[in-house]
């Protein structure tokens, strides 16, 4: 009887374990809750593929980390953040976000480390149609450099970007943009002021998602958690890059 005892409390035991590793809300274990907010974006040097919202192990550095609202917006962002003993000790730069009354992301103010204080140095300035529609994307450089992008629609589809030279009103080069019969974005084309292609960006889908990518040469490589989030981005760049490679961990509040 003794055996067969211990035999089930082995077994109650790994239920109890079992149990408290699974996630509430019907979320599938090792996947975030749908829609969760991003936490942090970290440079990880191995990533967990068999629970990919695991938390990074071997971390290079901490990317970017994000702060929230009380009504669930992004709030700040930092860039490059270190901790010791979970103390802030350091923080190259961070990003505020600022919204209007209909909830839209109107302003995101840039400052950088400048001696032992923060220099506000950049501002991204949106501007929205009446139905709520991105229109405009203005870069204002606190030294009164500026630049801008224009959105064009057909049918409520973003069909062309038009980006302006610095400090001007004369077009730099545009984008076309070429979407598959699910509405989504596969082709990036761009071209100069004389209409000659200058590069071609391509997107692949799974399901949905974006899982590749190729830009200048380069690839990037999407993973996503049962509930579409997504955890981590891997980029392959060719051979005498100046860009290093490696995969980003896409980390989430639970």
């Amino acid at each position: 009887m003794k055996p067969k005892r211990t035999h089930l409390i082995l077994i109650t035991l790994f239920i109890l374990i079992s149990s408290a590793c699974q996630k509430t809300d019907d979320t599938p274990s090792c996947s975030y809750i749908k829609n969760a907010k991003l936490k942090r974006i970290v440079a990880c040097n191995y990533v967990e593929s068999e629970c990919p919202s695991k938390e990074c192990d071997d971390i290079n550095w901490i990317v970017e980390e994000y702060e929230y609202d009380n009504m669930g917006r992004i709030k700040k962002v930092l860039f490059g953040p270190d901790y010791e003993d979970g103390v802030l000790t350091n923080q190259p730069g961070y990003d505020l976000y600022k919204y209007n009354s209909k909830n839209q992301l109107i302003n995101i103010e840039h400052y950088i480390r400048f001696r032992d204080d923060y220099m506000h140095y950049r501002n991204l300035i949106y501007t929205y149609s009446e139905d709520g529609k991105k229109i405009k994307e203005y870069t204002e450089w606190i030294d009164a450099e500026f630049q801008y992008k224009v959105f064009l629609y057909t049918n409520d589809t973003l069909k062309r970007i038009e980006q302006y030279k610095l400090d001007s009103d004369e077009l730099e080069y545009y984008i076309l943009n070429e979407y598959d019969s699910s509405g989504n974005l596969v082709k990036e084309i761009l071209y100069d002021t004389n209409d000659k292609r200058i590069n071609t960006y391509l997107h692949e889908y799974e399901d949905g998602n974006n899982v590749r990518s190729y830009k200048h040469g380069s690839e990037y490589l999407k993973t996503y958690d049962e509930n579409n989030n997504l955890v981590s981005v891997k980029s392959i760049h060719p051979v005498g890059s100046s860009k290093m490679g490696g995969t980003r961990k896409y980390e989430y509040y639970d």
